[in-house]
């Protein structure tokens, strides 16, 4: 019962490092999707020294929050720092925060068309403790688009922000959701166990996922 998604677990020590040569050896050249947040900060920062053709990638985001490419709270921000600037990548496709959610999210759509049209290759994803994946949360409108690939979202966190849809998350030939701590284990068990609609628990939204937890996150199981 539950999610059909395939589960690797690792030390907490030794996680970063295990899963960058996860996805340093799934990469093709084509589009990603990649994603925020402290584990995926963790993640990318082993990832960046690994030998990778970053000029076959066009990287894309999954989500980001309504503030400029400077701010604290911008995923783009985080990534540059600990992805493209180590590693010297160039295409990236970034969510424009700093322009009003619904103009940046036509205009990412419009962006991304041609990259989801020929197939995201291998997207990374990261999973809150109410199961929320990108910018989608439980009861989120963007839970039941089935036409557009970007939508503006109010957050439960009051900001604003963009977010990747449903017709574009389901594209992806292969997804990796990333989940570290003990705090995630609760959301990793209903994840993984019950048979709760997208609408509730969006993670259940993914087709076939692989789930790759450190021992923490995976202590419910």
């Amino acid at each position: 019962m539950g999610l059909n998604a395939a589960v690797e677990v690792f030390p907490s020590g030794e996680y970063a490092a295990a899963v960058a040569g996860m996805v340093a050896d799934a990469l093709t050249p084509g589009p990603i999707v990649i994603t925020g947040g402290g584990t995926a900060a963790a993640v990318y920062e082993a990832l960046a020294p690994l030998p990778i053709d970053w000029d076959a990638q066009e990287i894309l985001f999954s989500d980001e929050r309504a503030v400029p490419p400077t701010g604290d709270a911008s995923n783009y921000r985080m990534a540059a720092q600990t992805l493209f600037e180590p590693a010297g990548v160039r295409n990236v496709l970034r969510m424009r925060g700093e322009d009003d959610p619904e103009i940046a999210a036509a205009a990412y759509e419009a962006e991304i068309a041609g990259p989801v049209g020929r197939g995201i290759r291998l997207q990374i994803l990261g999973m809150g403790s109410d199961c929320h994946i990108a910018a989608l949360f439980p009861g989120s409108p963007g839970l039941s688009e089935t036409e557009r690939l970007v939508v503006a979202v109010d957050r439960p966190d009051e900001m604003r922000g963009i977010t990747l849809t449903p017709p574009a998350l389901i594209r992806a030939g292969q997804t990796f959701v990333i989940v570290t701590g003990s705090d995630k284990a609760a959301a990793v068990r209903r994840a993984l166990r019950s048979d709760e609609p997208a609408e509730a628990c969006p993670v259940h939204l993914l087709h076939d996922p692989v789930f790759l937890l450190d021992d923490a996150a995976a202590s419910a199981l």
